[in-house]
């Protein structure tokens, strides 16, 4: 009768470490998934038949061609996953997402809570938004360190390969992971969208990277419609 009891008390502790690890909703799942596959798709229309010249055409000095905004997001999103998967899940207080900035944007002494759902469209409202950005001289917003594009591709097809690859791998993660993705953050600040937010939870770093592709195709429309830009015959 002991054995049975004390076995028992040994289920019963194993159920209650399982249901203490939280893991996102349903209704959150869904919606990333939905977002992340979006955005692929737009990514892949966007760039579909282009030229090796037009992968590499740059608009202006320092400004940045196809083929390293789509480098970018790739090498981007595969930065965040890595980040959320072994650092920001694996750490009790909120991580600096991004060490070369060398800052934080919130004290230590300011406890994060679960993330509302208006958090999560402000992000996607933020990264949506270049005006900010666009507002910045170039020396003035340089790329992070971390996910900084190439400067030469030996293949320009080599950045949809390269973010195919990883979004695939963004995808499997997001379908499948039973991890407590809203119970882990960083720092965040995004300049005024998200003032009172000082956090992001890692579901929303991955809800971030389907907005951020969103961004920068609007950079790749940019480019396309620059009067220099190769192969155009619309007279403008």
């Amino acid at each position: 009768m002991r054995g049975c009891l004390l076995w028992f008390l040994v289920l019963l502790a194993l159920a209650n470490a399982g249901a203490a690890a939280e893991t996102i909703s349903d209704a959150d799942r869904s919606y990333l998934v939905s977002h992340l596959e979006m955005t692929r798709e737009f990514v892949i229309d966007a760039t579909r038949g282009l030229t090796n010249e037009q992968w590499l055409f740059t608009p202006a000095p320092k400004r940045w061609s196809i083929a390293q905004c789509i480098d970018h997001l790739a090498s981007t999103e595969e930065y965040v996953l890595r980040m959320v998967r072994e650092r920001l899940l694996q750490a009790a207080e909120p991580i600096e997402p991004f060490p070369s900035l060398g800052r934080r944007t919130a004290s230590l002494s300011q406890k994060p809570e679960r993330m509302p759902a208006v958090a999560d469209a402000l992000i996607i409202r933020a990264m949506t938004d270049r005006t900010l950005a666009l507002a910045l001289p170039l020396e003035q917003r340089p790329p992070v360190e971390e996910v900084a594009p190439r400067n030469s591709f030996p293949d320009s097809r080599s950045a949809l390969e390269h973010f195919r690859a990883v979004r695939a791998a963004t995808l499997e993660y997001a379908r499948n992971t039973r991890d407590d993705l809203r119970g882990h953050f960083s720092f965040v600040r995004l300049e005024g969208f998200y003032p009172q937010f000082k956090f992001h939870d890692g579901y929303q770093w991955l809800l971030r990277m389907s907005a951020h592709t969103e961004r920068h195709l609007a950079q790749v429309h940019e480019i396309k419609g620059n009067h220099e830009y190769p192969g155009r015959n619309d007279g403008r």
